[in-house]
């Protein structure tokens, strides 16, 4: 069997978005290795995995100056387990991993799940590790039979423009999928508003500036001001890693606004889905299809977004919810006021969005494109 050699970062982000992709690689007839941080002792059946020494960086310059010992680390490990292909998963490994494979005849499949912090920022450091990206990625596409995939169309524009990679090495899947039996429309759990229970509105997210949590929470309190009482809980965990990770004293003084919970880590998604009104992501930028929004979707829930690459693919104004400007408090807090005077508009989005999904994003659709895939690089293996 030809091997396919998955490199990521972490292996908890593996198997929660990427797990069925894995599947689909098995399918289509390969040997799945992961190579990943925090490797379970026994990953799933028909998989192997292999701990890798990945370091998280807190600036874009540590990201830089760890580069060349990551590049030396994924030489070592395709010499150890020489796949027939590699697939590279998010943006740091994805140019690590091209970069090691330069000078093999190994395929690389490169996965840009939203462009990140990397490309958010715009300070020097960030603009000339942009440059490099796609220095790279067009070597990559060039040398290593590399193709390059990406999860919304924007993100296929920037990736085909702005780094100049040739479009005919460009693929679009939209995301990781959602399987729809897992996540069901239910009616609300809590008692109709006005009998004991405020409008809830729900953020699932890493707790990151770039995620945009800080905009809903003061859009939050300009409802307040307004009269208007409603609940925000925001369900996530910082990540001291990433530099947009959000203080845990700023969280404390959030915690302290009324009607804003902070719960931690959310173990069980469906069950804070059934006691929720409205789902927000108010990113400002860097997504690629978030999962939150497909799993609210998936839920019967209509959404609140930003209006920016990722959850434009999923939030339609007027029809599955409501799109804002990115960073704007006021305008997100209109949108709010919106959906908490209209919930027969949210029943009806919440219908449209549980139809999209199934119709667009649904696990198995999303499973046979991927495996679609592996089987061409099988064939040019």
């Amino acid at each position: 069997m030809p091997r396919l050699l998955f490199l990521t970062t972490e292996y908890w982000s593996f198997e929660s978005h990427k797990l069925g992709m894995a599947a689909a690689a098995r399918d289509a007839g390969f040997d799945v290795i992961v190579a990943a941080r925090g490797v379970p002792a026994q990953p799933p059946a028909g998989f192997s995995a292999i701990e890798f020494p990945w370091r998280r960086a807190g600036t874009t310059l540590g990201a830089a100056l760890r580069f060349f010992p990551d590049v030396a680390r994924v030489r070592r490990l395709l010499r150890d387990h020489p796949p027939a292909a590699l697939h590279a998963i998010d943006l740091r490994p994805g140019i690590v991993g091209a970069v090691a494979a330069f000078g093999s005849d190994i395929p690389v499949l490169i996965s840009i799940n939203g462009l990140g912090f990397t490309f958010f920022a715009r300070t020097l450091p960030a603009r000339l590790i942009q440059w490099a990206c796609g220095v790279i990625l067009r070597r990559a596409v060039r040398t290593n039979r590399g193709q390059i995939l990406v999860q919304n169309r924007d993100d296929a524009a920037v990736v085909e423009g702005a780094l100049g990679v040739d479009p005919a090495r460009v693929r679009l899947i939209r995301g990781s999928g959602v399987d729809p039996t897992l996540f069901t429309p239910q009616p609300i759990a809590h008692q109709p508003i006005g009998k004991g229970r405020r409008f809830r509105f729900l953020i699932l997210s890493r707790l990151l500036y770039m995620k945009g949590i800080q905009v809903a929470v003061e859009a939050h309190e300009i409802l307040r001001t307004r009269g208007v009482e409603s609940t925000l809980v925001i369900g996530g965990v910082p990540d001291s890693g990433n530099p947009s990770s959000i203080p845990e004293s700023v969280l404390d003084r959030w915690a302290k606004i009324p009607g804003v919970e902070l719960p931690g880590h959310v173990k069980d998604v469906r069950s804070v889905l059934a006691e929720t009104d409205v789902v927000l992501h108010p990113a400002l930028g860097g997504e690629g299809l978030p999962k939150a929004l497909l799993e609210a979707a998936a839920a019967g829930r209509a959404m609140i977004a930003t209006d920016v690459p990722g959850n434009r693919e999923i939030v339609v104004p007027g029809e599955t919810g409501l799109l804002v400007p990115p960073g704007d408090a006021t305008a997100l807090a209109d949108a709010m006021q919106r959906a908490i005077g209209a919930p027969s508009d949210c029943a009806q989005w919440g219908a449209a969005a549980r139809d999209k999904v199934v119709r667009e994003f649904s696990a198995s659709l999303i499973r046979d494109q991927h495996a679609a895939l592996y089987r061409d690089l099988a064939a040019h293996s």
